[in-house]
């Protein structure tokens, strides 16, 4: 009777693996697709400012009304958070030269997209620095199917990256080996587009 229980559960584990797996990708065809517009004018806002000085944003609340801003200098690193009416905001942004209207736009461009943090991430190809672009998503559609709360994460190449016959990501100089990413494997949306299910938003 004990292995019958088990073999049960093992079989429902599977069941809900399969279920939550399908749920995944279709919610990754169906949001992208919603949204790409979106999700493209997010990188290129958020390049364009960053650029002129780095930073991280996160919304920090599920009514997205929330933001968390981490301000990255050549020493040190400072961390902010406000509601998004707070004047301090804008003092804040002003004080380290920000571009306060971009800044709104990107922030704007986030909340259409359910985009819950966005920052940019080194990796190294050949012993040559590069970054990609990665955000996380906090989605209704998610939290419908997939129990505790999960991200939906995505990492932005500049360069189109290459995949095996199951469309995860490889490492370019190591084609059998994943490229993970905080240890997850990425699956791919198109050629520099990629994503992952994950249980954590950063």
């Amino acid at each position: 009777m004990k292995r019958h229980c088990t073999i049960l559960g093992i079989l429902a584990g599977m069941l809900m693996l399969a279920t939550s797996c399908n749920h995944s990708r279709k919610f990754t065809q169906t949001y992208y697709s919603d949204n790409e517009k979106t999700i493209l004018s997010i990188r290129d806002r958020f390049n364009r400012i960053y650029d002129q000085h780095p930073f991280s944003l996160e919304l920090k609340d599920k009514y997205l009304q929330r933001i968390g801003l981490e301000i990255i200098t050549d020493s040190i690193k400072y961390i902010y958070a406000f509601n998004l009416n707070e004047p301090y905001l804008t003092d804040t942004l002003r004080r380290y030269g920000f571009d306060i209207n971009a800044m709104g736009d990107l922030i704007i461009d986030m909340q259409r997209a359910h985009c819950t943090w966005i920052t940019n991430l080194d990796y190294y190809e050949k012993y040559e620095k590069k970054e990609l672009l990665f955000l996380s998503v906090r989605h209704q559609a998610l939290e419908s199917f997939m129990k505790p709360e999960k991200y939906f994460t995505m990492a932005l190449f500049n360069e189109e990256q290459p995949v095996d016959e199951k469309n995860r990501l490889l490492d370019k100089e190591g084609l059998s080996q994943f490229r993970k990413i905080h240890g997850k494997v990425y699956r791919s949306i198109n050629k520099r587009a990629f994503y992952a299910v994950t249980d954590m938003y950063r």
